[in-house]
């Protein structure tokens, strides 16, 4: 019999990050106890992704013996158990007991933790990945890697090319192999430049797929702006963007150390699937994200460039 505990739930329907981290992510297949979990989430202000991802490293942390039973203040935290699940968004969003340190992170909660919990920390640069998955898209692979905020889908979403949209404009006259290795660290980089130019001109990104090219954006800004500038003009603007950002996380002290992969994402095949054999060969795509981007081996972008964007100022 279905459980109804959770009826009723008020607020938007659950769309695909939420059933993927807070559902799959956790082996929760009551939709309810899901709806709930996200309605929370939507309340307490917390993101869905992060959530879901701290849920599900505290659940594999209690399998390992890691989180004990007086850390766990009681909780049932076995896989797919709705109802310590909803609890612990109620205590993440309280900040009470266990929900104080999972709001801190995957990174920051297995970094007290220790005892090997770190190795299903899945993380990069502190930020959680959400539901595309870097071994069924190798661009993505790249794109969580060199993304300034950390493991985000939309920062770059390369993937995109290697799903259904084209852009002529960049030289994608046809969809990409997903699988394939050879310019994946361009495709990378044109797309964040891209993406960078769409967050400033807040235009939603699923555009893309609803036939949106470069032309029409360039056509919109300068019917907006009145100016006349190129489409190779525009596109040296999110260049700038994201090496403006990147600058930025080089003086926070962040270099090619940083930009990595959780070893999962790298090393463990997913078994099953139309990604069942794939792990994306990450090295070789990184080095050649630097090579076109300008930037040296250790990720830092070289003065040329810098002087090429109008940028070598932030140097002193």
């Amino acid at each position: 019999m279905v459980q109804r505990e959770y009826a009723g739930v008020n607020g938007a329907g659950p769309e695909y990050e939420v059933v993927a981290v807070l559902g799959a992510n956790t082996l929760l297949d009551n939709l309810e106890a899901i709806a709930k979990a996200h309605e929370l989430c939507n309340r307490y202000g917390l993101d869905v992704i992060s959530t879901g991802a701290v849920i599900g490293f505290a659940l594999e942390a209690a399998e390992h013996v890691i989180l004990t039973d007086d850390q766990t203040e009681e909780l049932d935290l076995t896989w797919g158990n709705g109802k310590s699940i909803v609890k612990l968004v109620e205590k993440i969003g309280r900040r009470e007991g266990l929900g104080y340190q999972l709001g801190e992170g995957v990174m920051r909660t297995a970094a007290r933790l220790g005892r090997g919990s770190e190795v299903f920390a899945l993380h990069v640069k502190g930020l959680e990945p959400p539901a595309h998955d870097s071994r069924a898209y190798n661009s993505l692979a790249v794109g969580y890697a060199t993304a300034n905020r950390g493991a985000c889908h939309v920062q770059g979403m390369s993937y995109a090319f290697e799903r259904s949209v084209t852009m002529p404009e960049l030289g994608i006259y046809e969809v990409q192999d997903r699988f394939g290795v050879m310019n994946k660290g361009e495709l990378v980089a044109r797309a964040q430049d891209l993406m960078s130019l769409f967050d400033s001109l807040k235009l939603c990104k699923f555009m893309l797929y609803g036939g949106v090219k470069l032309t029409h954006v360039l056509e919109w800004f300068n019917g907006v702006t009145g100016l006349e500038i190129g489409q190779a003009e525009l596109m040296k603007a999110g260049e700038r963007i994201y090496n403006l950002k990147r600058m930025y996380n080089i003086r926070c002290g962040i270099t090619r150390k940083d930009d990595i992969v959780p070893a999962r994402m790298l090393g463990e095949k997913r078994q099953e699937g139309g990604a069942a054999d794939n792990l994306p060969p990450f090295e070789a795509m990184l080095d050649e994200y630097y090579r076109y981007r300008g930037w040296n081996e250790s990720g830092v972008p070289e003065k040329a460039k810098l002087w090429e964007l109008g940028l070598v100022q932030i140097l002193s």
